[in-house]
């Protein structure tokens, strides 16, 4: 009975962004002085945990560049996160999410509240949370994994490597340094 009630709540939950997303229409523009300019970068850190451990080459090379990655990430994960980055840790916890377990209007708030130029989506597989915060935050330059209708959610889109995450977020690394 719970994998139902929680399949309808995925599907209500999935119907709500894709809704918002549509009245929303992401501009098609040149980002590459965009980005060269950007320095407050919001980092959506992956659920998974093989991601997880494989995609701290992004961070550094966000940290090579010069930018300020601030991330976003589950609270029992702020440990993970090397000492360094933890100061532009921003946590979140089961009761910052709704009962259609979307981000909840405190949690957007404080999203919200610092200015960020860019953000960068590191999970690979499709998770409505990620898209919902996304698909609310108002950036001009949004980046992410090829997936289920990330179309309505990315600007730049970046070719994923199922089986491998090191190899994904190597290919993030490559695409981002063109710029």
């Amino acid at each position: 009975m719970d994998k139902i009630v929680n399949t309808i709540k995925k599907k209500i939950a999935e119907f709500i962004v894709n809704r918002s997303v549509k009245e929303r229409k992401i501009s098609y523009q040149s980002f590459t002085q965009f980005y060269r300019k950007s320095f407050n970068i919001l980092v959506f850190m992956p659920e998974d945990e093989a991601e997880f451990n494989h995609c701290f080459q992004v961070l550094k090379f966000l940290e090579q560049t010069k930018k300020n990655a601030f991330i976003f990430t589950h609270d029992f994960r702020v440990s993970l996160i090397p000492l360094k980055y933890r100061p532009h840790v921003i946590e979140y916890n089961i009761g910052d999410t709704n009962r259609l377990n979307l981000a909840s209007k405190k949690l957007t708030d404080k999203l919200m509240q610092q200015k960020y130029h860019a953000v960068i989506d590191l999970n690979i597989k499709d998770n409505i949370f990620y898209s919902h915060l996304i698909s609310i935050l108002d950036l001009q330059l949004k980046i992410g994994f090829k997936k289920n209708n990330s179309d309505n959610y990315y600007n730049i889109q970046i070719d994923k490597i199922d089986s491998n995450p090191e190899k994904s977020y190597k290919n993030l690394v490559n695409c981002l340094q063109m710029f």
